[in-house]
């Protein structure tokens, strides 16, 4: 299968990152992982990604100020961003992200959402 595009995922629950990471990859993508915002923006430094999933709750760096360091940055302001959340995000947060899915959600509707994002018009 053609690589997919390449995604990170910035979750702190190792649990909920690695069940993502196998999904993903299973449907063609390219993953790379970190456990924080901070460890986000050095991988995004280090790789720049097709597509960000980023959880809005986490220790140290979390969602919200992760966002708010990528748009302020010329070279990474237009990455698509998925913010995933237990909650619904208002103001700045929810407009910094492309797309809002509120935890629980299904694969079936990641996996939409991803595509909408893929480089390679993957469907």
């Amino acid at each position: 299968m053609a690589e997919a595009g390449a995604i990170l995922v910035i979750e702190d629950d190792p649990g909920i990152r690695e069940t993502l990471s196998d999904f993903l990859r299973s449907e063609g993508f390219s993953v790379d992982l970190a456990r924080d915002g901070a460890e986000g923006l050095e991988r995004v430094a280090a790789r720049r990604p097709d597509l960000i999933l980023v959880d809005l709750l986490m220790p140290g760096m979390n969602g919200q100020q992760f966002l708010a360091r990528l748009r302020a940055e010329a070279a990474t302001r237009s990455l698509p961003v998925v913010l995933m959340t237990g909650g619904r995000p208002v103001g700045e947060t929810a407009a910094a992200a492309d797309v809002v899915l509120e935890k629980p959600f299904e694969l079936d509707e990641l996996l939409a959402t991803v595509r909408r994002f893929s480089p390679r018009g993957h469907v």
